[in-house]
């Protein structure tokens, strides 16, 4: 205060000794500097209050609108109680205007992580390029007889329907599913959307959120990573603990509902990265087809259980047999359900030829046990 009486003393006499311009210029460079705080101020809030674009390199923000998805926030709407459908992309570019979607997975899960259902498909995009095959590891020629976008669309919308949908980095999905939808004329409702990106920033501090970051803070263990179906698994063990940490996550949107046609399911599945482990080729295998499946025809059931047997013939599976009955499994778009099916079928006849001349000895039940331990 003191301070401030002593400028404004020195001011009035060099007023009195005929420098009155220079308070004036001083005057002036005040209320320039005041003012545009007060305009800051009024811009600041006018972002926080009409916030609907996104900031930064293409992150989500609370309640900003997407393409298709509209993001959570803490502050108005509905609670957000799931269930969750978890989506990734695999794609064969960043440009969402040329690229395309060329792998598809979905997982819906309830608020405490417990699975409703999952399914992952290879995409057709129409074009010979598969992209960056180092990363995703998927080439040009599995996407041959994948269903097209314009195929799979009803079922990936009515998985989505009366779900808040999930992705880490959602700005990504939520371009290249607004840009596959606009191309084959479908318009949406906007859908509630949880960026588990976004997420993790308000409930942890960390150098990066990469999704691999966030999993190895969480002691979460990566697996098959850059394939969809690795990704959708790895986020249904992420997003309870993050929702555990978070506070009340609210929507100003109500969850989507898909009203249009069903269609016969048609998808192409895939298994990456096979490894024998401890469980073996079979169990694997298996493990890393997504639930869902097609229907198994006769023709495919009869494919399959013919190689089968082929290579069970000597007791043992190796791992290019087991890359093989993979390959017969996912062109005929089979999941873990379908395929448990079928082993369980082929160990029931198996059982019944043993029983055919009416009893079954120690050495059948000896294979027999090990045939279950193989496939069951």
């Amino acid at each position: 205060m003191k301070t401030f009486a002593k400028v404004l003393g020195n001011l009035v006499m060099i007023g009195l000794t005929g420098g009155a311009w220079v308070i004036v210029i001083v005057f002036y460079l005040i209320w320039k500097s005041t003012s545009k705080k007060r305009d800051s101020a009024r811009d600041t809030k006018s972002v926080e209050k009409t916030f609907t674009k996104f900031q930064g390199p293409g992150f989500a923000q609370e309640s900003a609108k997407g393409a298709v998805f509209e993001y959570v926030n803490y502050k108005s709407g509905n609670e957000v109680e799931g269930p969750f459908a978890i989506i990734d992309f695999e794609t064969n570019g960043l440009d969402k205007g040329k690229h395309r979607i060329i792998e598809v997975a979905i997982k819906r899960i309830h608020k405490n992580g417990d699975p409703i259902d999952e399914i992952s498909t290879l995409i057709n995009p129409e074009v010979a390029d598969a992209g960056p095959t180092f990363i995703h590891h998927i080439k040009a020629e599995e996407l041959v007889g994948a269903p097209k976008f314009k195929d799979f669309a009803p079922e990936l919308l009515s998985r989505l329907s009366g779900s808040i949908v999930v992705a880490h980095h959602a700005a990504f999905e939520d371009g290249f599913l607004g840009a596959e939808l606009a191309r084959l004329g479908i318009g949406v409702k906007a859908m509630p959307c949880i960026d588990t990106l976004w997420l993790a920033r308000q409930v942890i501090d960390l150098p990066n959120y990469k999704l691999t970051t966030v999993l190895e803070v969480f002691g979460i263990q990566e697996e098959d990573a850059h394939t969809a179906l690795g990704d959708v698994r790895l986020l249904a063990k992420l997003l309870p603990v993050l929702l555990s940490k978070s506070k009340v996550l609210k929507s100003n949107t109500e969850q989507f509902t898909y009203s249009g046609k069903k269609v016969p399911l048609s998808i192409k599945t895939r298994v990456s990265n096979l490894k024998k482990g401890e469980a073996g080729w079979l169990a694997n295998m298996v493990r890393k087809l997504p639930e869902s499946g097609q229907e198994v025809t006769s023709e495919v059931a009869v494919r399959y259980t013919e190689y089968l047997a082929q290579i069970l013939s000597d007791g043992k599976i190796t791992g290019e047999e087991a890359k093989e009955l993979s390959k017969i499994a996912g062109s005929a778009g089979l999941g873990a359900e379908q395929i448990r099916k079928i082993h369980s079928d082929y160990v029931l006849e198996i059982e019944k030829l043993a029983l055919s001349d009416g009893k079954i000895t120690a050495n059948e039940q000896k294979q027999i046990d090990m045939l279950k331990k193989q496939l069951l």
